[in-house]
């Protein structure tokens, strides 16, 4: 039996689209943040911190809100370059998220495949979830 201190939110992070931006080197990226948990969650920040898939943090304010098994798409302008064929490892998808009165970041690995006409092609590997202040040393 978990105890209670044990639980976390349940979420998964899927790419939902990629269309390319003002800049040559701008993409507009996508992900779907779907809410598998037993109570609402509200992503209050995301960002791509990545050198060669970046977007900067977005604070959302009001937070946005996921009730039990729903999703909303959170949208990115990334910036990216890279060759037709590269393969970027470990690009994450952070989020900040407030669930169950608790702060907690959610990590969403991805591996970002350049296709052949050099657009960025993200696909989520593992996703790990961290309360906030979990640890203090």
């Amino acid at each position: 039996m978990r105890d209670i201190t044990d639980r976390q939110p349940d979420l998964s992070v899927e790419p939902a689209g990629c269309s390319p931006g003002i800049a040559a080197d701008q993409w507009s990226v996508a992900w779907t943040v779907s809410n598998a948990s037993d109570d609402e969650l509200a992503i209050t920040g995301a960002w791509l911190p990545h050198g060669q898939f970046r977007s900067p943090r977005r604070d959302f304010t009001p937070p946005l809100t996921i009730a039990v098994n729903e999703r909303v798409r959170v949208e990115f302008l990334v910036r990216c370059r890279e060759a037709p064929g590269t393969v970027v490892e470990n690009a994450f998808v952070i989020l900040t998220v407030e669930w169950q009165s608790q702060a907690w970041r959610i990590f969403a690995r991805s591996r970002v495949r350049f296709d052949d006409s050099g657009a960025p092609q993200p696909a989520t590997e593992l996703i790990t979830v961290q309360r906030v202040g979990f640890s203090t040393t």
